[in-house]
């Protein structure tokens, strides 16, 4: 791969100066590269005094950091990158193509490097990648069937994006404390986390070998991360081990490290009864008492006003971490049980079209899967 491109990384401003922040720069961190906009902008003094680099619409962007990892896409805009993404600029290859070849090898490059553990690649490992490129004539046949392919997939994504929006905005007014009165009953209360249950650490003392085989599995990162309710099919396998602490259903999972900020402190609810499951070294489990509705409190957790309370713990500059110590001396307002259950049941049907949404685009996903698989041989 390197000696067909040039690559270069970004960086991210000082978080506590304002005067990099809110300029009129996109500012692309790992998980938009999908994505035609950004959450955060920064300045061009943010931009000057900080590592971050400039791409433009068209180029080829690599996620190497966090939840995404592996992924890659053509940038929608122009706008600045983090540490965290990887530009990659061929030198005369369509660069349309190289992410479908890059696309090809991503399960093998994740199963090589990041086995057991949160995604975390480097340059060089990208610029090591052997690409078998195909001839022009194949080229210029396969470029306008994955092209359809790509549009379905980021017309979908576009849909997604859409009601998880309208999602976001109905879950944080139904967990809103000041939310209208026919919502509550005036019984809330203030509880520290350290009163509704216990954590536990992940896995712990395991190698790369120790991964990929056996009769147990283990929870992954990319699970606890991106699912409130967590997969129940997205496990890794792991040898029986005692000696580690099983995850049981009710448990509440966080994300406990990650190299950027908004990946640390994200809660997931275990609610399946399997033996021998176990959690990955990157996060730690919460077994919360009979007091509370564990499906509310998970939703509670992901709520925006807790997440604020998050950021605000995540210590360290290139990598983020958080303490059980800090998170159990969150603060979480309860209702009483009655508007626990009216929450979490509201939630879970909002997030049924949300689930379908994206069941149809893993299916495209899975289509593109095997049209890379076996048109590039």
């Amino acid at each position: 791969m390197g000696e067909i491109a040039t690559t270069y990384s970004g960086g991210t401003p000082k978080a506590g100066n304002k005067k990099y922040y809110n300029g009129l720069i996109p500012f692309i961190r790992s998980g938009e590269i999908h994505s035609n906009k950004t959450e955060l902008f920064i300045s061009e003094a943010g931009l000057k005094n900080s590592s971050a680099k400039m791409v433009t619409k068209g180029d080829l962007l690599y996620a190497l950091y966090g939840a995404t990892s592996g992924e890659v896409d053509i940038s929608k805009i122009n706008g600045a990158i983090n540490q965290a993404v990887l530009a990659i600029i061929p030198k005369q290859y369509n660069p349309y193509i190289i992410s479908l070849l890059l696309s090809k090898k991503k399960d093998a490059i994740l199963s090589k490097y990041l086995q057991g553990g949160q995604g975390n690649l480097s340059a060089e490992i990208v610029k090591s990648i052997k690409l078998i490129l195909p001839s022009k004539n194949e080229e210029s046949s396969l470029y306008p069937l994955f092209k359809v392919l790509d549009n379905l997939l980021s017309l979908q994504h576009r849909k997604m994006e859409l009601e998880n929006q309208t999602s976001k905005a109905i879950y944080n007014y139904l967990f809103d404390k000041n939310k209208p009165f026919y919502f509550k009953d005036n019984k809330t209360k203030k509880v520290f986390l350290k009163e509704l249950g216990t954590t536990y650490s992940g896995l712990s003392g395991k190698n790369k070998t120790d991964f990929g085989h056996g009769k147990a599995k283990y929870i992954t990162y990319l699970n606890v991360n991106k699912n409130t309710i967590a997969n129940h099919n997205l496990l890794d396998l792991i040898e029986i081990d005692k000696k580690q602490n099983e995850v049981l259903n009710g448990d509440i999972l966080f994300t406990i490290s990650s190299e950027t900020p908004e990946e640390v402190g994200l809660a997931s609810l275990w609610p399946y009864d399997d033996t021998n499951i176990y959690l990955n070294s990157f996060c730690f489990g919460f077994r919360p008492n009979s007091k509370i509705n564990n499906l509310w409190l998970a939703y509670e957790l992901r709520s925006l006003k807790i997440r604020k309370n998050m950021y605000k713990l995540a210590q360290g500059i290139s990598r983020y971490n958080l303490s059980k110590k800090s998170v159990l001396n969150l603060q979480v307002d309860v209702p009483s049980d009655a508007e626990q259950n009216f929450d979490s049941k509201f939630v879970k049907l909002i997030n049924i079209q949300t689930k379908f949404l994206s069941n149809e685009r893993n299916e495209l996903l899975l289509l593109k899967k095997f049209l890379l698989q076996n048109l590039f041989i």
